[in-house]
């Protein structure tokens, strides 16, 4: 997303944080799911939209549902800051009255929700499955792509994925270009795990008709008495439903096509997950959660982030054939350089590296907690910007230590010449990394592959 957005979307959350703490639960945000549904409802007279008023503190507070199917009486809710932070107590109520729950990570790639993982924790500790949405801003195809990997990227462990795209923010290329380059670059991370398209139809059909296709499903928003004959496979149907567990009025969603396995695979009796909802015929949809990790030994230096997300465990998580425990904070590692001899991969799981520092063995932590080797040194050069860039600018290397902030779209300054003052090599890659200035204003960091030396 471009700088001048970015700065526009922050500034709009800091004033509703400052000013609308106290506005009511049941209200529909900016940045929210069906947010810009909820206007459009709002403002469209002809409309016969009406929002339900449905559920009442005594009409779910005990329930006890079969949770294989998604109905009125245990719908599927969407949350995220505004919701605030869940409590433990809250979350074991949760547990008996939804399926699962869908929370929201991001305001495109450059806001990040300020609950999403304290509670994504309380949902993990508890055995609340969760999907995770993405409220996209993007203006392009590699900016879609870009908001598709920050999203996996922070929530790495989600049932499935969802692009909520209401808010028509694209400024160059197809609508539905850009939305397909989001769903194509989630599934490179994403392996058997659905991917679904959030909107409201009217929206859909006018920017995003063609690209749906390739996502596993609709997500249909629909404030509405009778279910829509549009194809979906999760019905949003109020944003005022009450929830006994969180006290709170939110928005709710059901399925008459899909039951709780299509969305989150199979749960077994103890409340936990097996992710087999693969759409892909050569995958055996019997594979068990208790496959080892997958091992290869390696010989690199490394470098924890500075605010890493993972601690250290003895063994690779979710490696069933060892016992496991953690080893050490990462936070107490945090910017530190380490030496790295093996890495794990768990297909359930992700990629896992084992670290020492100074010879001390620390654990194995998650990929998304280090980085490769950065090494930066002075220069002064002047640059051309090539004609079609592929990367873009950052305010620091892409996957360093720092926390990574997209600055500008490489093709703002496409064809100009611009001064570096330093330049980074990161292990792994054929090209370096420049930090440059336009007229003398810093722009950002860019990969090499995208200038041409003067």
């Amino acid at each position: 997303m471009s700088f001048k957005r970015t700065i526009i979307i922050m500034s709009s959350l800091l004033l509703f944080t400052l000013l609308g703490c106290n506005v009511s639960a049941d209200q529909t945000h900016k940045g929210t799911m069906g947010y810009n549904y909820s206007k459009n409802v709002t403002t469209n007279k002809s409309s016969n939209l009406a929002k339900m008023k449905v559920g009442s503190k005594s009409s779910n507070s005990n329930l006890k549902s079969n949770f294989s199917q998604i109905t009125s009486q245990n719908p599927v809710y969407d949350v995220s800051e505004w919701q605030g932070k869940f409590t433990a107590a809250k979350v074991k109520k949760l547990k008996n009255e939804v399926p699962f729950i869908i929370l929201r990570v991001q305001y495109g790639s450059a806001y990040a929700d300020k609950t999403f993982e304290y509670n994504k924790s309380l949902m993990e500790k508890y055995n609340v499955p969760y999907g995770v949405y993405s409220f996209s801003q993007y203006e392009n195809s590699s900016d879609a792509a870009y908001e598709a990997k920050t999203l996996y990227q922070k929530a790495p462990n989600a049932k499935f994925y969802i692009n909520d795209y209401e808010d028509q923010t694209v400024t160059s290329g197809s609508t539905n270009d850009a939305t397909n380059s989001w769903v194509n670059e989630i599934r490179k991370y994403s392996g058997n795990k659905k991917v679904l398209f959030y909107s409201y139809q009217s929206f859909m059909l006018k920017y995003a008709s063609k690209a749906i296709s390739n996502y596993d499903g609709y997500w249909l928003a629909a404030y509405q008495n009778s279910e829509p004959t549009r194809e979906h496979v999760l019905w949003q149907f109020t944003d005022n439903y009450y929830s006994s567990a969180l006290n709170l009025n939110l928005d709710a969603s059901v399925s008459n096509s899909k039951n709780t396995s299509w969305f989150i695979g199979n749960t077994n009796e103890e409340g936990t997950v097996n992710n087999n909802n693969s759409t892909n015929n050569n995958v055996d949809s019997n594979v068990s959660t208790t496959t080892p990790a997958k091992y290869q030994k390696i010989n690199k230096t490394m470098t924890i982030k500075n605010s890493p997300a993972n601690d250290f465990y003895l063994h690779v998580p979710k490696d069933t054939r060892y016992k496991n425990k953690r080893t050490y904070f990462s936070k107490n590692y945090a910017s530190k350089n380490v030496t790295v001899n093996s890495k794990g991969i768990n297909s359930k799981d992700g990629v896992y590296y084992r670290a020492y520092y100074k010879g001390k063995k620390l654990g194995w932590i998650r990929s998304s907690s280090i980085g490769p080797l950065i090494t930066y040194k002075n220069t002064n050069e002047k640059l051309k910007i090539v004609n079609n860039p592929k990367s873009h600018f950052y305010n620091h290397v892409t996957n360093s230590k720092y926390s990574v902030k997209k600055k500008y779209n490489g093709n703002t300054f496409a064809n100009q010449t611009i001064t570096t003052n330093k330049v980074a090599t990161k292990d792994g890659y054929s090209h370096k990394y420049y930090r440059c200035y336009a007229n003398g204003k810093l722009i950002g960091w860019i990969y090499g592959a995208s200038i041409l030396k003067k």
